[in-house]
């Protein structure tokens, strides 16, 4: 493992954990499973985490978790930071600095992190779904407009429109308001399970079954669970996912302006107004 690798495996083992602990299953999810599959844990040159839990079992973990985990980690979602932008959660090492490029700007916390996803229903009907379709684009776009990423011609065009109506102040609205149309379909409306929060979209709808209830795989020794149907779900996302990627794709996928396993990340960031922060000039 690298040393970032070993930072977020042990943010990985207080999630495994506290879900022991409250009785609640997680799937290691996307590369993660990939990982734990093929590798026996991380991907070589992997540089995340990804976890996903059932709504009820979500929604129980985000409520309990605070109060049960150790001193400098810090579960970080709209609930907790008001500059939060994602409808996931992220788990948070206060004591080290990972400031990703995209949301350099906001005040919120930037440790090393790995992400934590709710696992939705969706709904059965073709008129529901269309609705659902329709909302989710529309706070994604206007979510996406915070971010500085680079985007084509129409995304910039789309950004530019959105950035004009968008106010910082009610980011904490926008992504409630996101949930809650995720959220809508309760109570197994159909056997399509969603992952709303990861970017590959349609990609991360699945049958109810491929999760099941897990399969037991290791990652760097941990026990954890995957995908029941996990060669399914591998190639669903990935297509021949046995098969070795050329080379030159194989990175990391996250961008960062700072990276400091040894340093936390307030001490590189200074106050501006109206809410922002910006990276302070350390050399």
């Amino acid at each position: 493992m690298t040393e970032l690798q070993k930072r977020q495996f042990e943010l990985l083992k207080a999630v495994d954990d506290i879900c022991n602990r409250l009785k609640i299953k997680y799937f290691l999810v996307c590369g993660s499973a990939l990982g734990a599959v093929k590798y026996g844990g991380f991907i070589p040159w992997d540089d995340d985490i990804d976890i996903a839990l059932f709504r009820e079992d979500y929604e129980k973990f985000i409520s309990k978790a605070p109060n049960l985990l150790r001193e400098g980690l810090f579960l970080q979602n709209w609930h907790s930071e008001k500059y939060y932008l994602h409808v996931f959660s992220k788990l948070r090492d206060s004591n080290s600095t990972y400031i990703e490029s995209s949301v350099s700007r906001f005040p919120i916390n930037h440790g090393v992190f790995i992400d934590i996803f709710p696992l939705d229903e969706y709904p059965e009907g073709r008129f529901s779904q269309g609705i659902l379709e329709i909302k989710k684009q529309y706070y994604y776009q206007r979510l996406l407009a915070f971010f500085n990423i680079k985007r084509s011609l129409k995304g910039r065009i789309i950004k530019s429109f959105f950035s004009f109506f968008n106010d910082t102040e009610k980011i904490q609205k926008y992504v409630h308001k996101f949930e809650n149309s995720l959220t809508k379909y309760r109570g197994k409306h159909s056997d399509i399970i969603c992952n709303h929060g990861n970017w590959q979209g349609k990609l991360e709808y699945a049958p109810r079954a491929q999760y099941g209830e897990g399969a037991w795989a290791e990652f760097e020794g941990l026990k954890v669970r995957v995908p029941e149907k996990y060669d399914e779900y591998l190639t669903q996302k990935y297509g021949d996912w046995r098969a070795e990627l050329p080379k030159d794709q194989q990175v990391g996928h996250h961008f960062y302006e700072i990276c400091d396993l040894n340093r936390p990340y307030t001490d590189y960031l200074e106050s501006l107004p109206k809410g922002k922060v910006r990276i302070k000039n350390t050399k």
